[in-house]
Order: structure tokens, then sequence, then C-alpha cells
């Protein structure tokens, strides 16, 4: 059974069983110590059934899954994070500053406009062009 307390349950069951039973014993079918036994083996399959493992609802799964990243999603990681830098570094004065300050500091345009002191068409455009010019480093 593995477990001590399964193992007496079956045999308090089966005792139980064969107490009730008593009377439907045939000798001519088999020695009291085979029909005692089977009846206390079937107790045990059944209990090693009802005890079988369940599967795990979502939240057990979820709480054993390990959601920090592999070896290699953590090189891969680092390996698109300084081919980030390189190609910021490629990048104009304003152009970086910019999307730096808007895409790591969570600056909005009109943020920028104010900590820049440029117009707002003028800081879309540093935007979309470094933006160009970083996809373009990226890819390459």
């Amino acid at each position: 059974m593995g477990h001590r307390d399964l193992a007496e349950d079956v045999v308090q069951e089966a005792f139980v069983r064969i107490w009730n039973s008593a009377s439907q014993y045939d000798a001519t079918l088999s020695a009291p110590m085979t029909w005692m036994v089977s009846i206390t083996r079937n107790k045990a399959i059944d209990q090693l059934r009802k005890h079988r493992e369940e599967p795990l609802t979502d939240e057990q799964a979820q709480a054993l899954f390990d959601q920090t990243p592999s070896a290699h999603e953590q090189m891969e990681s680092q390996r698109d994070a300084k081919a980030l830098q390189r190609c910021l570094d490629t990048l104009d004065g304003m152009q970086r500053r910019s999307i730096i300050t808007a895409y790591f500091h969570g600056a909005s345009h009109s943020d920028l406009v104010t900590q820049l002191g440029a117009p707002l068409g003028t800081v879309k455009s540093w935007i979309r062009r470094g933006m160009d010019r970083l996809r373009r480093c990226l890819e390459s």
C-alpha cells in the first residue's frame, strides 16, 4: 500500500467485509484463507484506485511552474541587450535620448516635449527616425 494508515484501513474494511459476508462463503469454491486474501486484495486495489494521484488543478500546476528564465533564455536576453546597446550607441544624441527616455523611462511625447524643450513634431521625428535606424541595425 505504501502507507501504513492506508494498509490499516484496508485490513479494517476487509475484516468488516469478511464478517458481514461469512454466510456467503462457499467451501467448495476455495479455502477460507484464499477467500479472505481475495477480499483483502480487492479492498487494497479499491483503496489504491481511490488514492491514485489525481491530476493537478490549474492553481496547483501554476504554483509548481518555475517562472525564472532558463540559462539559455538569460544568455539570449543578454546577447539581445548587448546588440541593442551597440545600436543605441550609433544614434544621434537627441534620437538616442528621446528613445531612451520614452521607452526605458516611460515618458510620453508631451513629457519629452517638456524635458527636451523641442516641438512635438520634432520629438516624434527623432523617435521615428531613431527607431528606423535601430531596426535596421538590429536586423544586420
